[in-house]
């Protein structure tokens, strides 16, 4: 499945800040027993069509996130909400069962096989919150990265999108009150900062209608 994705979707080759990407999901997977043997590769792709604006995940693990949605980041929490979320995916085996029960598979629209239930979203944002707590990283980006959802998705613009939303943002609260805060937690490290720039200027060359 992850080599007919890589014929569909077109990556960009950005090895810098892959290299940070790649160094958030260690900082996540090692404090796992169950990842930290694991390689976790985390890739970027072009997303110039509104169904690219999504994360992907794959077993193996193999996780693709779309530049303009890392230019949309402000916090490293926010990133590292993202990938603990796609980890703990990944974890549960999400894709791995929707691949069980569907042969002829999709990657967009309404029957993609990425559309899973409440119910296993919700779990996958109870251990995602675990995970990236676990690796140092304030919970409350889980929280914040729910409500960026709701401006940066074309498909939130409808009511049971926007109610799902809800839900997920109230899924993410409650987890992360089962946390102490954090008292020294990665807010935005150097690297993270660095990754900022280099991306703003980069993205712009992709996407140079974008306002900076």
């Amino acid at each position: 499945m992850l080599n007919r994705f890589e014929k569909e979707v077109q990556a960009v080759k950005l090895q810098n800040i892959e290299k940070d990407l790649n160094a958030v999901a260690r900082q996540i997977s090692r404090e796992e027993d169950s990842l930290k043997n694991e390689k976790v590769t985390v890739r970027i792709h072009r997303d110039s069509r509104p169904e690219l604006k999504r994360i992907f995940s794959f077993p193996g693990i193999v996780i693709s996130i779309p530049i303009s949605f890392l230019r949309e980041v402000t916090f490293e929490n926010e990133l590292s909400a993202v990938i603990a979320l796609e980890l703990a995916q990944v974890q549960r085996r999400e894709l791995a069962r929707e691949m069980e029960k569907n042969e002829n598979s999709t990657f967009f629209g309404d029957l993609s096989i990425f559309h899973f239930s409440q119910k296993s979203r919700g779990e996958s944002i109870e251990l995602g919150t675990k995970l990236m707590y676990a690796g140092g990283y304030d919970p409350r980006g889980m929280v914040a990265l729910f409500q960026k959802y709701a401006s940066y998705y074309v498909d939130t613009e409808s009511s049971s999108a926007q109610k799902e939303l809800k839900f997920y943002v109230k899924e993410a609260q409650k987890a992360k009150n089962d946390f102490l805060p954090s008292l020294q937690p990665i807010v935005r490290s150097n690297d993270f900062l660095r990754m900022k720039k280099e991306l703003k200027n980069i993205t712009f060359l992709i996407y140079p209608f974008l306002p900076s």
